[in-house]
């Protein structure tokens, strides 16, 4: 179960950012991305180390 979830969240995770883009792009969210680029980045960082901590304990 835990192999599917490796597999499955890097297209989660385009389809969450792809998401955010049009929601952005249709004015639903008030999106800079000039401004808010960072915590894009740190949620990545966050969900490889989640990654590797429960791949560690597999």
């Amino acid at each position: 179960m835990k192999h599917i979830f490796y597999r499955m969240s890097g297209g989660i995770l385009l389809i969450v950012v792809g998401l955010l883009f049009w929601l952005s792009n249709l004015d639903v969210l008030d999106i800079a991305w000039h401004r808010d680029w960072p915590v894009i980045v740190i949620v990545v960082g966050l969900l490889e180390l989640v990654k590797h901590i429960i791949k560690k304990r597999a």
